[in-house]
């Protein structure tokens, strides 16, 4: 069956693609959608010269990464709008940056709110009038201060966790504030060895070291504590028995050359003992 031009230019991309995949250690599959253009095209020049963004059509970047054998390919399909991310650098060190400029956009009406959203108390651009029962409406206490609307107090409008309101959402909008973080979703990288989800990357590089500390010296710990040797714990296996042997040998008394100063450090503490219960000096 004759392939149609499509699939043949598709297919010819994917070919393409795959090459460029090849000549970087770490490849990143972005969801882009919800993330404002203007955005991206400002971290794209935070990250020139670090990343390579690659727009192409999801089967062609599904057929790049498969071509090169990476299961990050099955991850594809996850993403509703992916964008190759191409680069040498550490993936962390990508998603760090990218936590460090992030921008801040204003929440529509009906989208949750990941955090507390208040309303500093001060001065608004707004004359007195039909803003004054809005603020009312939503429980925000105002004044009238040199012809404009100031708030009493730092007002609470909306918890973390609350759903935006219409008329919350347009006082917002009005004042311009952006409560709402953006941070550019790297879904998955690849390094070359490991396959890294999005709550993996950007958990901070100090806290993913530290946790997997904790869980070795734990590991370390039951492999001393149960006699189960392996390449890390045979050290303090050895030191254990050691030690194990060497109180053995000094409190029945076998003289070596390594255990001789304590056996007589013992036997002079003894003869002390002695000498004390019966009067001696």
């Amino acid at each position: 069956m004759k392939k149609s031009r499509g699939s043949t230019q598709k297919e010819k991309m994917a070919t393409e693609l795959n090459k460029k995949i090849k000549g970087y250690k770490t490849i990143g599959i972005i969801e882009i959608a919800g993330y404002p253009s203007e955005s991206f095209e400002r971290l794209k020049k935070v990250f020139r010269g670090k990343v390579e963004f690659i727009y192409a059509n999801k089967v062609v970047i599904y057929n790049a990464i498969n071509q090169a054998g990476f299961k990050l390919s099955e991850k594809v399909s996850d993403v509703k709008m992916p964008v190759l991310l191409l680069s040498n650098e550490d993936p962390f060190d990508i998603a760090r940056e990218a936590m460090d400029n992030s921008t801040f956009t204003k929440l529509k009406s009906g989208e949750t709110s990941d955090k507390d959203i208040i309303l500093p108390s001060g001065p608004t651009p707004f004359p007195p009038g039909p803003m004054l029962s809005q603020f009312s409406s939503i429980g925000v206490k105002t004044k009238n201060e040199g012809g404009k609307i100031s708030i009493l107090s730092d007002s609470t409008v909306v918890k973390r966790g609350e759903k935006v309101s219409d008329k919350i959402a347009g006082i917002l909008s009005s004042m311009d504030i952006r409560p709402k973080e953006l941070v550019l979703s790297i879904v998955y990288a690849y390094d070359g060895k490991n396959l890294f989800s999005k709550d993996l990357l950007y958990t901070k590089k100090e806290t993913y070291i530290s946790e997997v500390s904790k869980i070795f010296r734990a590991a370390l710990d039951i492999s001393i504590k149960t006699d189960i040797p392996n390449k890390y714990s045979i050290k303090y296996a050895i030191k254990k028995i050691y030690i194990g042997v060497r109180f053995l040998s000094v409190n029945r008394n076998i003289v070596s050359s390594s255990n001789a100063r304590d056996i007589l450090a013992k036997a002079l503490y003894q003869a002390d003992a002695i000498n004390k219960v019966i009067g001696g000096k």
